[in-house]
């Protein structure tokens, strides 16, 4: 018997349905952002950069071992002095030494707090641009799916218009309807238009955003999930931001960085003191078959007692230094205050507002149906149904903005307090 070749070719695997892919969610997109971008590469590089300082600083205290040594050829005449010959030589210098650094008037503990604090301020700029990154990915997010859902309203809405136009033309040249009801339809459906052209534009955007912030396209995207826990009082959320915000945290560290300097300063007028140990080795240096070998061990010490007012204008910088960060500290917590308040109060406002809007758009769509059915038997124009449907978009659209806002919201909070990597 001969199967039919249309049934071998259903019987192959590309006839099965095509799989749904499956939408990304927001975690999947905030692992994108934060693989794909060049601030946190950046900070990366930042943060290695200053563990390296630190191990420089350190390694200031570490024991210093160097050789150093020449060889070369040559013809030493010292004209007959001391009944030495014209001879041609190899002279040779070899100098290996080792010294160990004993006190150093606290430049090296200056230097390594210093580079400690750096480090910390590093690592400190690598959670901020971490945080600002998850932040900036949330909103990518939630402005693609609304801009997507309003744009999708809006093109159903223009069906609905074009249709209500083409009736209302329809009827107009049946006499049914005057004049003014065509061109208030005509209107109403170019209204639409706009307002779809502006929806198709606010996604493109917002998709453009999202492509530069996770490096690919915003493919099928899951819904918006529930916004993250917050701190229950605005009290609760200032005192977190105190203790766990990154950017106040470094501005602090930026004061205990100039109080380092300040020691770093005065130590310049203090001795310095090593242990060192030294073997030379020397031929054909000063007339020929010269040698000299020498080993040598013992304390080295350098002390500046005048420097002509140098180390005076140090210490004076340095002091200044630390009443500027100082002055920065403080300009940062008021920064953070004010910030953590203004979250706090958007983040309520956008509940609030999504509470609101949902019953706005509850009630458009109720009075939409109701329009719609005093329309069908007479008892209202078509007009009051075009008003009411751009209505019920508006209270809809409206509703959306309010769901994305209130997400953005809550993850800028946490953001300002620190609860993002906890």
């Amino acid at each position: 018997m001969r199967v039919p070749v249309s049934l071998l070719i259903c019987a192959l695997p590309l006839c099965l349905p095509a799989a749904t892919a499956q939408a990304q969610d927001l975690a999947t997109t905030l692992a994108d952002a934060l693989a794909h971008a060049p601030v946190l590469a950046e900070a990366q590089a930042d943060n290695a950069a200053a563990r390296a300082r630190f191990d420089a600083a350190r390694a200031q205290g570490h024991p210093l071992v160097a050789v150093e040594g020449e060889i070369g050829t040559g013809r030493i005449d010292n004209g007959g002095f001391f009944g030495f010959t014209a001879q041609n030589t190899t002279p040779l210098a070899l100098k290996a030494g080792a010294e160990m650094p004993l006190y150093a008037g606290g430049r090296v503990a200056a230097a390594i707090d210093q580079a400690r604090g750096g480090m910390d301020v590093a690592q400190l700029g690598l959670v901020d641009a971490r945080a600002r990154i998850m932040v900036g990915a949330v909103a990518a997010y939630a402005e693609v799916l609304t801009a997507r859902r309003i744009e999708a309203r809006y093109d159903q809405l223009l069906g609905e218009l074009t249709e209500v136009e083409r009736q209302a033309g329809l009827r107009f040249k049946s006499g049914e309807i005057p004049a003014s009801d065509l061109a208030s339809a005509t209107a109403r459906r170019a209204e639409g238009q706009a307002g779809l052209a502006q929806a198709q534009g606010r996604r493109i955007t917002a998709e453009a955003q999202y492509r530069r912030l996770t490096g690919h396209d915003a493919g099928a995207l899951s819904p918006l999930p529930s916004p993250p826990p917050t701190p229950p009082t605005l009290e609760e959320a200032i005192d977190g931001a105190h203790q766990n915000n990154p950017a106040l945290a470094q501005a602090e560290k930026g004061v205990d960085i100039a109080r380092a300097g300040v020691r770093a300063a005065k130590a310049e007028s203090l001795p310095t003191i090593g242990a060192y140990a030294e073997a030379t080795r020397t031929r054909d240096q000063f007339f020929p078959d010269y040698r000299a070998d020498a080993v040598s061990v013992g304390i080295r010490g350098h002390w500046t007692l005048w420097a002509g007012g140098r180390t005076s204008a140090k210490i004076h910088e340095a002091d200044a230094n630390v009443d500027g960060s100082e002055a920065r500290a403080r300009d940062a917590r008021d920064q953070i205050d004010t910030a953590v308040i203004s979250a706090w109060t958007g983040l309520s406002t956008a509940r609030r507002m999504a509470e609101a809007t949902q019953a706005r758009s509850a009630a458009a769509d109720e009075a939409l149906r109701s329009t719609r059915l005093e329309a069908k038997v007479g008892a209202k124009p078509t007009l009051a149904v075009l008003d009411a449907e751009r209505e019920a978009v508006t209270a809809q659209a409206a509703h959306i903005e309010a769901e994305g806002q209130s997400l953005v919201a809550a993850w800028q909070l946490d953001a300002l307090v620190g609860a993002l990597d906890r």
